[in-house]
């Protein structure tokens, strides 16, 4: 009877659906796939650590957290997903971009032989770097390419010693150039190791100093780079050459270095001076505010008059008078310029250097032979004596436009001297156009800023709006910089732990109109001058600079450094050192 009931109730094993051979609850396949996957995500978050470290010297970057997230969040949505192959896909679509995302940027901050999925990358895999040049493989470890006076990029040495000193005068040339200096100056005394301080943003920064034994060698290698003489340490002698760091595309940083060298019984000293083409700077470049700028246009694009363009030494004066140079037409106008030494080419301009033989001719006899070639535009870079004044205020009257250049702490007192010299207050007020003064002050990072409420009162004291909640900003504070495992500080990427990346201008403006040049002609005290042009809404170097402030660009602090009586605004500042 129980057998019976057990019969009927066990149905037929040809009756029961076949079970299929994939039955989803195992594939070999799939756990390969996904294996495979866990080993690429590892295999880069470890090499993008270790890249960001030993290619880029970051310490500190949001790459390593984004592919370490994004990797980790693409595993975790494929492990729940029931649909094996749409999790598949959600990795492939949000990891891949990630990475690839994260090799198109380091691509653009190293060599070309050292870039990862690119063309470049490719023919290197396929040829075996079979296909690669001789010129190329000398050079595959350039973090900086070189190129000397004549064209040609310097050979890496064979001879160990010198090889090691190449490599240490490329990672000098390269921290110099990702930094933003504008100077380096290195010095060597006998059996010590070489001294080097940066100017970024035009402030002083001490680099760990160089290796006493190789310090000699890297300043051969640098005056043979420049073409000057490697033997030579006694004799001053100057050279340059041009390096590049990037990947070899739009995105390289480019720098011409002018290269100083003076000797003593004591050592020697290198003086490297870096341009970039990121200077080359037109008028709406500089700083000036919006009307400041609707102002100063219109008195450039005058035919004639004289501009006086000033401030204290390393304050931006030249900069300014080459942006004003490109402001110009130098295809349908004559312009030239005399200075005592040329910063940068002006393209189709005739710029004329000051030699004054031994001291027989004066600049201003010089400036003299410069307007006799009948310019339309003329500049001198500098003032010196009452002689140049007195002829700019001429040729301003004859039809010229002219530009000069003058070392004063405020608009007022460049107008004092420039009076004083052309010894003429009506012809020196008949010319007259404008007369500006000028701080640089360095812009926050906007990566690293810390924001705050400002105070009230400062706002009211300022002429700023009080009711827009607007916050200020200022760099962080040492205690305030996030450091690694072996308490090295995680410098921001952008600006290297300074708080600041590049310069903006601060300006002090005059327009000189009728009534002002009548008061100028009639010899009116300065004061009552400068009491009269405040009524007409001339703003001092301080309200300007605060406007800056309140629009997010500087700092207080910044501000206080550079709008200081008679400041040029170069104080020495420490820095922290990278892992």
């Amino acid at each position: 009877m129980f057998d019976l009931l057990l019969a009927q109730a066990t149905p037929d094993a040809a009756a029961l659906p076949p079970i299929p051979d994939d039955s989803g609850y195992f594939s070999v396949l799939k756990v390969v796939l996904f294996v495979a996957a866990f080993v690429l995500f590892a295999h880069n978050a470890q090499w993008v650590d270790k890249d960001l470290r030993k290619k880029l010297l970051l310490t500190r970057s949001l790459w390593i957290w984004a592919v370490l997230l994004v990797g980790i969040l693409c595993l975790v949505v494929w492990l729940f997903v029931p649909i094996f192959w749409v999790g598949l896909g959600v990795y492939a679509l949000l990891y891949l971009p990630t990475i690839i995302s994260y090799c198109v940027y380091r691509n653009k901050r190293v060599s070309p032989a050292d870039t990862v999925l690119s063309k470049a990358h490719f023919q290197r895999i396929t040829s075996g770097r079979a296909g690669q040049t001789k010129d190329e493989a000398s050079h595959s470890h350039d973090r900086v390419r070189l190129k000397g006076p004549d064209g040609s990029s310097p050979k890496w040495p064979t001879d160990p010693t010198e090889h090691a000193a190449y490599r240490a005068t490329q990672d000098l040339l390269f921290d110099a150039i990702w930094r933003r200096a504008s100077d380096v100056r290195i010095d060597l005394l006998a059996n010590q190791p070489g001294k080097v301080i940066y100017k970024v943003d035009g402030v002083d920064q001490g680099r760990e100093p160089l290796d006493a034994e190789l310090a000699p060698l890297m300043f051969a290698q640098l005056k043979r780079v420049a073409g000057c003489d490697p033997e030579e340490r006694r004799r001053p002698q100057q050279g340059e050459f041009t390096g590049s760091i990037g990947a070899g595309g739009a995105s390289d940083r480019t720098v011409t270095v002018d290269l100083n060298t003076m000797g003593s019984t004591a050592g020697e000293r290198i003086l490297l001076k870096l341009f970039s083409d990121e200077a080359k700077f037109k008028v709406a470049d500089l700083g000036f505010t919006r009307p400041q700028l609707a102002l100063f246009e219109p008195v450039v694009q005058e035919s004639s008059g004289v501009v006086i363009v000033s401030g204290p030494r390393g304050s931006g004066v030249t900069s300014s008078l080459y942006a004003i140079m490109r402001g110009h037409d130098a295809f349908l106008q004559n312009i030239h310029t005399l200075e005592v030494s040329k910063a940068l080419d002006l393209e189709n301009v005739t710029q004329h250097v000051y030699d004054s033989q031994n001291g027989t001719v004066a600049f201003g006899a010089r400036f003299r032979s410069v307007i006799r070639t009948e310019p339309d535009v003329v500049m001198a870079g500098d003032t010196p004596d009452a002689e140049t004044a007195a002829i700019a205020a001429h040729a301003g009257k004859q039809g010229k436009k002219v530009y000069l250049g003058l070392t004063a702490r405020d608009c007022f007192s460049a107008l004092g001297k420039y009076i004083q010299a052309v010894n003429d207050p009506a012809m020196a007020a008949a010319t007259l156009r404008c007369v500006t003064s000028q701080r640089l002050a360095r812009v926050v990072c906007t990566e690293c800023r810390r924001a705050y409420r400002p105070d009230a009162n400062l706002l009211r004291k300022a002429n700023l709006p009080t009711d827009q909640n607007r916050p200020f900003y200022r760099p962080p504070n040492p205690d305030e910089m996030e450091v690694d495992k072996q308490g090295n500080p995680m410098l921001c990427p952008i600006c290297q732990g300074t708080g600041y990346v590049g310069r903006t201008g601060v300006f002090e403006m005059l327009i000189v109109d009728d009534a002002l040049r009548e008061m100028i002609a009639k010899s009116t005290p300065l004061p009552t001058i400068k009491t009269e042009a405040r009524k007409r809404g001339m703003q001092n170097m301080q309200e300007v600079a605060l406007h800056k402030v309140y629009e997010g660009h500087t700092s207080i602090a910044e501000v206080l450094r550079v709008t200081k009586e008679g400041s040029g605004g170069k104080p020495a500042a420490k820095r922290p050192q990278p892992a």
